[in-house]
């Protein structure tokens, strides 16, 4: 079983390998910035991570017994998973009726096209799709 300091020590140096991308770009990184930044000077110090990481050890370990197994692990990733997206699915529910029409889905293909057709010729080519989740053309 994978002790409380070598689970933490792995979060906390994905945490510190990551910390550059948070000051080098926007989107999804700045949550994380903003998540990470407890006291909002700009900055993530070592104090900031081992409260984070401290937190979410508490919110994961659902038994309290000070360790994390995996099938606490996966409950915590299968809630987060779930609550994307349900934010996903709320997004496209565009009259909020709880369910997605065929007209919703089909905003859905417009909006992409919009977003990701840079020039505008109603075609998106192998050069305007992202070549990877986060990319921001």
């Amino acid at each position: 079983m994978i002790s409380k300091k070598t689970l933490s020590l792995v979060g906390a140096i994905t945490l510190l390998a990551s910390t550059a991308a948070f000051a080098a770009g926007g989107g999804k990184w700045a949550k994380g910035m903003e998540m990470l930044d407890s006291n909002k000077d700009g900055q993530i110090t070592r104090e900031e991570l081992q409260k984070f990481e401290e937190e979410r050890f508490k919110l994961m370990d659902s038994d309290g017994d000070g360790q994390i197994s995996f099938a606490e692990m996966e409950a915590e990733k299968t809630a987060k998973r779930a609550e994307r997206m349900k934010a996903r699915f709320d997004r496209m529910d565009l009259d909020a009726s709880g369910s997605l029409s065929a007209e919703e889905l089909a905003a859905r293909g417009d909006k992409m096209m919009e977003h990701l057709d840079k020039n505008k010729d109603g075609i998106i080519t192998k050069d305007e799709f992202p070549r990877h989740a986060d990319h921001k053309n």
